[in-house]
């Protein structure tokens, strides 16, 4: 009784948000608020923070959908609330509540589709954006393969010195980003799709590299699975060229719920490597909505320096709660880092604890 009293506050918005011209053209409004509890224990102090959740940040945006014949024109425009988030906050720096900056606009983008498929321009994923992070768990807001985004900026402690050497700098798991581009997606073929892009980073200062990548997407479903998977291959050109390739996917039991997702990347070039499983559950257990819970561990090597070992281990739950568009969530994490230096890193766990509501 007493979480239903408490999520009546919220609206419940039994239409989307979506306006019809008489042409057939439409405009969906959307977005999401994502406020999180975050909890570090980097071995010496605990650091509370009141912040957004960066595995899937508070934004708000439209999509303008305009029919062309059999084929579609679509515009979408997303921006994060430029909010502190739970990749910001460290032992070292105190960011400000809001900051927001040309950065987090997300998507700036128009995409013609039909049947020789879809292309893409503007601001938005490149072909391998979430290639590494196909989860069908239902968790992923709680904790995910790209592990930075639970307290990224966090220093490992020496000792009870800090390190220099951060969360995000050993745990990458090499997904691919958005960037102004041009993309092509083919149509499906048996399940399978393919991807290529080339883009600039125009809204970060410094870099003036040329990004290229490609990915082949498969999904599949009957009665008893459901299933997605990603290859992806990426590289850079700048003064030098880097390279990463990536793989993940995602498999779901359906009549029982049971879940199964694994991912790999290799940075190459000495950048580092991993391998992530997670396994979970999804279900109803009562009228509220669906109810998910996972187990997940990552192992990775050659992060900073050849020989270093990054591992950590992490358990998720989240309650939907369908009537009010709100996903409740909470999780935890334990960080190590260890390398073939004399340096006695310590242990970090971080908790978060929070809801998003969708709207």
């Amino acid at each position: 009784l007493a979480p239903a009293l408490c999520l009546a506050a919220f609206p419940a918005f039994s239409e989307d948000l979506t306006f019809t011209h008489p042409s057939g053209a439409t405009v969906k409004f959307y977005g999401q608020i994502v406020p999180t509890y975050q909890s570090v224990d980097d071995g010496e102090r605990t650091y509370d923070s009141v912040v957004d959740n960066s595995n899937s940040s508070s934004r708000v945006g439209m999509w303008v959908d305009v029919p062309n014949g059999e084929n579609l024109l679509r515009f979408n425009l997303e921006v994060s609330l430029g909010l502190k988030n739970t990749a910001d906050t460290s032992q070292t720096e105190d960011e400000d509540w809001i900051d927001w900056q040309r950065t987090d606009i997300r998507k700036l983008e128009g995409v013609y589709s039909g049947n020789f498929g879809a292309i893409w321009f503007g601001q938005g994923s490149m072909a391998t954006d979430g290639a590494a992070e196909i989860d069908k768990s239902g968790t992923s807001l709680a904790g995910y393969a790209n592990l930075p985004d639970t307290a990224g900026g966090f220093e490992f402690r020496d000792g009870a010195a800090l390190s220099g050497i951060s969360i995000g700098d050993v745990f990458k798991d090499f997904d691919g980003g958005r960037r102004f581009r041009i993309r092509y997606d083919t149509p499906d073929f048996s399940g399978f799709t393919f991807s290529a892009a080339y883009g600039q980073e125009v809204l970060a200062e410094d870099d003036d590299a040329d990004y290229y990548d490609a990915a082949l997407r498969y999904a599949y479903q009957n009665d008893m699975i459901e299933a997605d998977a990603a290859l992806g291959y990426a590289w850079k050109n700048d003064e030098d060229t880097t390279e990463q390739l990536i793989a993940s996917g995602s498999l779901t039991h359906l009549p029982s719920g049971m879940n199964l997702t694994l991912a790999t990347g290799d940075g190459k070039d000495d950048a580092g490597s991993y391998g992530y499983v997670k396994l979970g559950w999804s279900g109803d257990l009562w009228d509220y909505g669906k109810t998910a819970v996972s187990i997940d561990y990552f192992d990775g090597s050659d992060y900073v320096s050849a020989g270093s070992e990054s591992k950590s281990w992490g358990v998720q739950a989240i309650q939907t709660f369908a009537e009010q568009n709100i996903d409740a969530y909470i999780g935890y994490r334990e960080f190590a880092y260890d390398d073939e230096t004399d340096a006695d890193y310590q242990d970090m766990s971080a908790f978060l604890m929070g809801m998003r509501w969708k709207f």
